[in-house]
């Protein structure tokens, strides 16, 4: 369900309603970025994806409609549980200007991409021309999972470069590899990184199958998820690939609508989704109908899903990690900076080598501070944030090895899964 408050073709930003259609026209970092935002108050996304030190309202006032009125209790309706564009986050992105000052993708990054590209075109091309092979699926499910890390996902933020059109077409590798490009700005800009660990607006602990949050009311089977959830991972795939299929012809993922502004990215989507069937499943079984095809496109998925789960889950499940809700009636949440939230809720571990291979998302305290500094930045802005959490007095928590945050996930989800007195 949309923002009751608006068409699909409005957003709110500091309690005014705009014309996002015809602004999109003219936005500079180009309008496809802007669909998923049609008919919802995009106020955190815009501090989150700007360096501004506040809204440049006079280029907006020719878009302007009307007053908002009052959101409702969700971040869908309006409502976020964060205190925005604060002070110290102003003074935080003034340091990262200065020391960062050309903040999207370099030549190190099209290098890389192109070779992960590549490695995707010429693996299919050996299991075309040779017949499937464990080996061959095996490296094509670790080269998608490098695409999901190290290229979409810049590209989707609107990291590799100012130019809409760039951003749009690494984008849409995304959709090569099975997923969609439009479902992960509706799923991960729209909803994730504006309300982080916010139980019922952040679909990556919302649900009831693992408990990430003390809110998620227990059940037995939680008591086996340290266990289960690892084994969960490798089948993401298979919700990604088929799952999501029937979101983009219904427009809605993860519970929410998607903007009818996307209608046509959703066609596009389908498209490539529909493409992605052919090429992956149905021509290799037809040219090699036999269990061993099956097996070997199986262990694909596994591989590419477990490699991408592990990235994902560690980096907000983990001890001692901050709880935004603390009661399920959220008229007595005290908002807090959105950004001391962000840095209290994720975890960076390892170094640049790790980054390297994980697009940066080893760095997710930086990345969910500055989503749209491209991932070959993080490196130098590991060290301004660390200082900047110090003077604010925030936990950064920093594991020094892949082995140490898996493990300490490993605990957060035992503990997790024992029971415990429901709040509120």
């Amino acid at each position: 369900m949309g923002d009751p408050r608006l068409q699909g073709n409005e957003v709110i930003l500091e309690g005014v309603v705009y014309d996002l259609a015809a602004f999109a026209k003219v936005h500079p970092g180009g309008g496809d970025l802007l669909n998923v935002f049609g008919g919802s108050d995009a106020t955190p996304h815009y501090y989150m994806l700007h360096q501004h030190q506040q809204i440049k309202t006079a280029a907006l006032e020719p878009y302007k409609l009307r007053k908002a009125e009052a959101p409702g209790k969700t971040a869908a309706h309006g409502e976020t549980a964060f205190l925005l564009n604060t002070e110290a986050f102003r003074d935080l992105k003034k340091r990262v200007r200065k020391a960062i000052p050309y903040q999207h993708a370099t030549w190190e990054w099209y290098i890389k991409a192109c070779f992960i590209m590549l490695g995707n075109f010429y693996l299919e091309y050996l299991i075309y021309t040779q017949g499937p092979s464990l080996l061959n699926h095996g490296l094509l499910g670790f080269f998608m999972a490098l695409v999901g890390l190290a290229i979409q996902h810049d590209a989707n933020h609107g990291g590799v470069s100012p130019k809409g059109w760039v951003n749009q077409f690494w984008g849409y590798t995304q959709d090569w590899i099975g997923g969609s490009a439009l479902l992960w700005r509706h799923h991960h800009v729209l909803m994730h990184h504006a309300e982080t660990n916010v139980d019922g607006d952040d679909p990556d602990i919302t649900g009831d199958l693992i408990r990430f949050h003390e809110l998620t009311t227990w059940k037995g089977s939680h008591k086996y998820q340290a266990m289960y959830t690892w084994m969960l991972l490798p089948l993401l795939p298979l919700n990604w690939h088929f799952k999501e299929f029937f979101d983009l012809l219904n427009m809605s993922h993860m519970g929410r609508t998607i903007s009818p502004m996307a209608k046509k990215d959703a066609q596009i989507a389908i498209g490539f989704r529909l493409v992605f069937f052919v090429r992956f499943y149905i021509a290799p079984l037809y040219l090699f109908p036999s269990l061993h095809t099956v097996a070997c496109q199986l262990l694909c998925l596994a591989i590419g899903g477990m490699y991408l789960g592990v990235n994902f889950i560690i980096s907000h499940n983990y001890e001692g990690v901050k709880t935004v809700l603390k009661d399920s009636d959220r008229s007595k949440h005290v908002k807090k900076d959105w950004a001391y939230e962000q840095v209290e809720t994720s975890s960076t571990v390892g170094g640049r080598a790790l980054g390297f291979l994980h697009g940066g998302l080893n760095y997710q305290i930086e990345h969910h501070l500055f989503p749209r500094i491209s991932h070959v930045h993080y490196h130098k802005l590991a060290p301004v944030v660390r200082e900047w959490c110090k003077e604010h007095k925030l936990r950064y928590a920093y594991y020094p090895t892949l082995y140490s945050n898996v493990v300490s996930c490993y605990k957060y989800l035992d503990k997790m899964g024992t029971p415990s007195p429901q709040i509120g």
